[in-house]
């Protein structure tokens, strides 16, 4: 077969495969190609219409977008649940993860270049995309439709492609700094990419690229919205100077005054700690990645090896280390208080403290997560076949370091107690540092190797066309070994504590087929199936069917339907048990009922506090099973316009998930099982396994407008809109029971999920120049917790528009300018307390604001 340079103008961002592509071929000849959502390699004026979305990264990064966590969260067809400010309420290793649909992300399946990432080490469900340098990408394809048959079980919510660049020639450099106008959040990065030989003309290329980013933290003091709203409810009873509990009541020596703005009253004789002040809204955050590739072209056939490395360290700071109930001091004992906060004096009984190690600052954490993936890939024609094989190794490792402010808990009690410490004032220089703990705690590696072989062929004609059928086979191992260091048993309040390590590993094995079938004229098949046998869940059949009529040029009817599997993670499997706090401040149902301490209980110990919960694996899990359907259309009235619509059913059996606080808290009759306590009678944690819960139901329109006006004097204008409604969003909490909606709204615990988000996208370009003006919008919610009168309240949309220019001089040197989030939106008041971040949902909104960049960019 002839090789001829196709150059492909794809649709602006928004609009999938199926928008017009323009071509430079001077013989008619086309290369066959592959795009996401098929394996079969056919001519791209043959290219089946797909539910794909084909983002250019070069488009985004003119939004200000650098990390392609960014590019991800911006695309209506996502909602994420874990996002980078997550890292500073959780111990997540700084990970983000994508969610289509906002399914969940273990329903997506991320891709680099046709194949599998590594999952994030710490949570194992899915890959870190931060694992994923933005500067080494030069598109992204969103397979918006179910894909188990066509890529692996597990890809139940669709597929994300990241595609590297075939082959570079030259150098690049490139560097970008983006200045917030508040305070915080300042971002910069650099990025060289330098390649040499012709794939085409020498058979022969290789280049490699080299980038760092530095985004600086944005911390609670930095925007008022994040402390404004804070009240008496956010208090905590673990506060320093130290509260203490004396006859069932807790006491401080500085109540009433305490010591503002840290420590309020709580009460009349205690004290609150105001721990939201300690708190980041966003990490500190360095990226340090590499990619590089080798190509050679033989004949038919193109060899490649890609080596790709990045390193993500991200730094978070929340509130001192809280000591709950953390030492019992005693008449002779030498801070025993003598008298209480009025003068009354004590009579001898024991006292216990609730303190905050304050005098160590801020808990700080350094997570660094290290990603390496190398990959050999062989592709061309074999006996008329198309073909396409190769393996790969890639593995993650994430190391949480106790940078500082973390209590050692075996000598933070006898310190207390012995009179090194003073938990009421000032202690001697040193003392708090003999009882700090660092280090290392936690250090997990989650390493994938797979190999695989596929082949594709237009095998015979039919009345209606040719007939194209693919057979693949691929092998994959996964293994976890994550390691919880000595010293994290004695990190008091880590999220780690008193952990186990562990390890485990499967492998999996897969045949697969698909054909494309032209049933009549205007009428075409997609079959598809496959088959996984998991070596631990064992084996899994997965059909889909998918249906595309076109009637006419102008109109294109297409179809789906598929079935999944999800096999539970090795971490959903072997999660190491671990005791961490709440976000969220509850009553403890029996001694203190309805708000009011009773039974032995008393206000800082029992009351709207924070209490611990159990987390871990299950080695008794179910596989998740799940169907999906869609039915779309597509319009081209003219070659102006392009719009399409959508809609999509998904359903899942056996969600493995945990129980919210919050639902197990609401219910405690319900939930008794799940209570356990001390001796004494108080409430020592909370059970939050990982359990499968019941199914889960989803449904919704994805819809795409494309409108180029007729090119001008004054330029090429055009407008896009992608977005995506969701009519439906319900789950069970346990197999056959009530099904309760997040759909425009919290249930509880759990994420709302949004009705409608779009990308609104306004471009223009004239000879070198060119401007973008994108509006990225979200619709508004009901709150998760009501108002003070018992009122609903609402969280209103939020809406941030981001715009650009830029001027290219001799298709050598680029310069963009721009401001992000224009109209300084802030995010939209919640009262949501699901994080340790309040007065916003860092999961939902940006806390940047507004922020000025200049991005330039030379080719030598």
């Amino acid at each position: 077969m002839k090789k001829n340079k196709l150059a492909m103008a794809l649709a602006v961002i928004g609009i999938g495969a199926h928008a017009p592509l323009s071509f430079a071929d001077s013989s008619g000849e086309l290369d066959r190609v592959e795009v996401t959502g098929s394996n079969i390699k056919r001519s791209i004026k043959q290219e089946k219409a797909l539910p794909v979305t084909i983002v250019r990264t070069e488009e985004m990064t003119k939004q200000g977008f650098t990390t392609v966590e960014q590019v991800v969260n911006s695309l209506s067809s996502n909602q994420s649940g874990t996002v980078a400010a997550s890292s500073v309420q959780s111990v997540s290793g700084g990970a983000s993860y994508a969610s289509l649909r906002g399914l969940g992300a273990q329903y997506t399946l991320v891709l680099l270049d046709g194949r599998r990432v590594a999952s994030q080490a710490i949570s194992g469900i899915a890959t870190d995309l931060n694992a994923i340098p933005l500067a080494a990408i030069d598109r992204i394809e969103v397979l918006r439709d179910g894909a188990s048959a066509l890529y692996g079980t597990d890809a139940i919510g669709g597929v994300i492609n990241f595609i590297t660049k075939k082959n570079f020639k030259g150098l690049t450099i490139t560097g970008e700094y983006q200045q917030p106008q508040h305070n915080g959040g300042k971002n910069g990065n650099v990025s060289i990419l330098g390649g040499a030989g012709d794939l085409a003309k020498d058979g022969w290329n290789v280049y490699g690229s080299l980038s760092y980013q530095k985004i600086d933290k944005i911390t609670t003091l930095d925007r008022p919205f994040a402390y404004e709203n804070l009240t008496a409810d956010n208090l905590s009873g673990r506060v320093f100077p130290s509260n203490f509990t004396y006859k069932g009541q807790a006491y401080n020596p500085t109540a009433p005054n305490c010591k503002p703005p840290y420590a309020l009253p709580l009460g009349s004789n205690a004290c609150g700690e105001q721990a939201n002040l300690f708190m980041d809204l966003t990490p500190d955050v360095e990226q340090l990645s590499a990619l590089a590739k080798a190509s050679k072209q033989v004949g038919d056939h193109t060899f490649s090896l890609q080596y790709m490395g990045t390193r993500n360290i991200s730094t978070t700071h929340i509130s001192p280390t809280p000591l709950s109930k953390i030492a019992t001091l005693n008449p002779g004992d030498k801070y025993y208080p003598t008298t209480l906060p009025d003068g009354t004096p004590t009579d001898g009984s024991p006292v216990v403290l609730n303190a905050r190690a304050d005098p160590l600052g801020p808990r700080t954490t350094k997570s660094t997560s290290d990603t390496q993936r190398l990959a050999f890939n062989a592709e061309g024609l074999l006996a008329d076949w198309d073909y396409r094989g190769g393996f790969a190794y890639s593995q993650n490792r994430t190391v949480i370091n106790f940078n500082s402010g973390y209590v050692n808990s075996s000598l933070i009690g006898p310190a207390f107690v012995d009179g090194i410490i003073n938990p009421f004032g000032d202690s001697p220089a040193g003392a708090w540092q003999s009882v700090q703990l660092t280090g290392d705690g936690w250090i997990a590696k989650y390493a994938t190797t797979l190999a695989d072989f596929k082949v594709s062929k237009e095998l015979f004609d039919l009345p209606a066309g040719k007939l194209a059928a693919a057979f693949g086979v691929d092998m994959r191992h996964e293994s976890l070994d994550s390691q919880i260091q000595d010293l994290a048993q004695y990190a008091e309040g880590s999220g780690i504590a008193n952990s186990q390590s562990t390890s485990g590993s499967r492998n999996v094995k897969a045949l697969y087929a698909e054909a494309d079938v032209p049933l009549l004229k205007n009428l075409d098949a997609q079959l598809a199936a496959r088959y996984d046998h998991y070596s631990d869940f064992g084996g899994s059949f997965n059909p889909k069917i998918a249906i595309k009529y076109q009637p006419s040029k102008q109109l294109m009817f297409r179809s789906s339907a598929s079935k999944g599997f999800r096999a539970p993670s090795l971490y959903d499997v072997y999660m190491p048990n671990s005791k961490t706090y709440t976000a969220a401040k509850f009553n403890d149902p029996v001694r203190c009922p309805n708000g009011k301490p009773a039974n032995g209980g008393n206000q800082v110990d029992d009351c709207n506090t924070q209490f611990m919960v159990m987390q871990g694996g299950n080695q008794n899990l179910s596989p998740e099973k799940a169907s999906s359907l869609s039915f779309g259309m597509v319009l081209e009235p003219t070659s102006n316009i392009t719009a399409s619509a959508d809609f999509w059913w998904t359903n899942v059996k056996d969600v493995i998930s945990t129980l919210d606080p919050s639902t197990i808290f609401g219910n405690p009759s319900k939930y008794a099982n799940l209570f356990v306590r001390n001796p004494d009678g108080s409430l020592n944690y909370v059970l939050t396994n990982t359990q499968n819960l019941g199914s889960l139901s989803a449904s919704g329109v994805d819809l795409s407008l494309s409108f180029r006006l007729p090119a001008t004097r004054w330029g090429n204008f055009g407008v896009t809109l992608d977005g995506t409604y969701t009519s439906k969003y319900t789950m069970q909490l346990e197999p056959g029971g009530e099904y309760h909606s997040t759909l425009g709204g919290w249930y509880e615990g759990y994420l709302p999920t949004l009705r409608w988000k779009h990308s609104l996208n306004f471009s223009w370009n004239r000879g070198p120049w060119s401007a973008l003006l994108v509006q990225n919008y979200s619709s508004g919610y009901t709150d998760q917790n009501s108002n003070p009168d018992g009122s609903q309240h609402n969280v209103r949309p939020y809406s941030n528009w981001n715009a650009s220019g830029t001027y290219v001089w001799d298709k050598k040197l680029s310069l963009t300018a721009g401001v992000k989030n224009l109209f300084d939106q802030k995010p939209p008041f919640s009262n949501q307390t699901s994080t340790f971040q309040y007065g916003y949902d860092p999961v939902l909104a940006d806390p940047v604001g507004r922020a000025y960049f200049l991005k330039a960019s030379y080719k030598l």
